[in-house]
């Protein structure tokens, strides 16, 4: 599966570096971190979940789980690779 291919079947919101959602979107509760991913998926499901892994599986890249976004030192998010909210 392709970045095309993932964009036209993901339901939720990819968000990239040139998205103007983007500097919002990759802020977490603290600000000290600043971490760039590559790419954001706001899943709004199960199938999203389940393209997102597939997809970073079948390209090797990293996977960070945002969820609640209040790890202090920063592990719900990564640069330049995959990230969820």
């Amino acid at each position: 599966m392709n970045l095309t291919s993932l964009k036209e079947h993901f339901d939720g919101e990819l968000i990239s570096p040139d998205d103007p959602a983007y500097e919002a979107s990759r802020r977490v509760w603290n600000g000290m971190i600043d971490k760039r991913p590559a790419l954001i998926a706001r899943c709004t499901g199960v199938a999203d979940v389940r393209l997102g892994i597939a997809f970073a599986h079948t390209h090797d890249l990293l996977v960070a789980i945002r969820c609640g976004s209040h790890n202090a030192a920063g592990h719900a998010t990564c640069d330049g690779v995959w990230c969820w909210i």
